[in-house]
């Protein structure tokens, strides 16, 4: 997995930052990734983004 940027973030539909914050966070506690890491940083970007469009996060 690659870390996103605000930038990247930005010319994704809300559908589609919604879903992938919702992947992360599923294969997260699934033990999916080797790096644990970049996948947090990535959940805490796409969560910041939903909650600055207006979305509340669980």
């Amino acid at each position: 997995m690659k870390r996103m940027t605000k930038e990247e973030l930005k010319s994704l539909s809300d559908k589609e930052v919604k879903t992938a914050c919702e992947r992360i966070k599923h294969d997260y506690s699934f033990g999916v990734f080797e790096c644990k890491e970049i996948p947090r940083e990535n959940t805490m970007l796409l969560e910041s983004e939903l909650r600055r469009r207006g979305f509340a996060t669980s």
